[in-house]
């Protein structure tokens, strides 16, 4: 009884480590799984949601054309409808962000339907630091010259 007792918990206890194994390495960078359940859940999403959506950009994404078409379009939709919390996770996790890969992004939006001027005034009335303020209107403000 005592060794089958024992081997049920092993069992449990290797299936419990391999599930968090794995939910700790699902990859992030250019997860269209991730974009999908952000553009999904933009009105009701979190902190997290958008700290994991934040972290699907990257070099290694910008020729993968799906990622960066829908991974743009979402962005924006994040930045216009969720301003506030956008730049609030930004801020606070800017370290395990690649931040250069979401300026880019927001230097080039791939679809005309955002209205960037609304936009801009949103990010503008944040309360985050001078520095990513200035940097991300800054990228919002190539973004509308290019849309010219």
């Amino acid at each position: 009884m005592r060794r089958i007792f024992i081997v049920l918990f092993s069992i449990a206890l290797s299936t419990g480590i391999s599930s968090a194994q794995k939910e700790k390495s699902t990859p992030l960078k250019c997860n269209i799984e991730i974009i999908l359940e952000m553009s999904e859940k933009i009105e009701n999403c979190n902190e997290k949601l958008i700290l994991n959506f934040l972290q699907t950009f990257g070099q290694e994404c910008k020729n993968n054309a799906e990622f960066s078409e829908f991974g743009n379009e979402t962005l924006f939709k994040v930045i216009q409808k969720q301003p506030k919390l956008f730049c609030e996770v930004l801020e606070e996790y800017k370290s395990k962000i690649d931040l250069n890969s979401i300026i880019l992004q927001i230097e080039n939006p791939v679809i005309d339907l955002i209205n960037l001027d609304s936009i801009k005034e949103q990010v503008s009335h944040t309360k985050i630091s001078q520095e990513l303020k200035n940097t991300i209107l800054n990228a919002i403000d190539r973004a509308i010259e290019k849309t010219k």
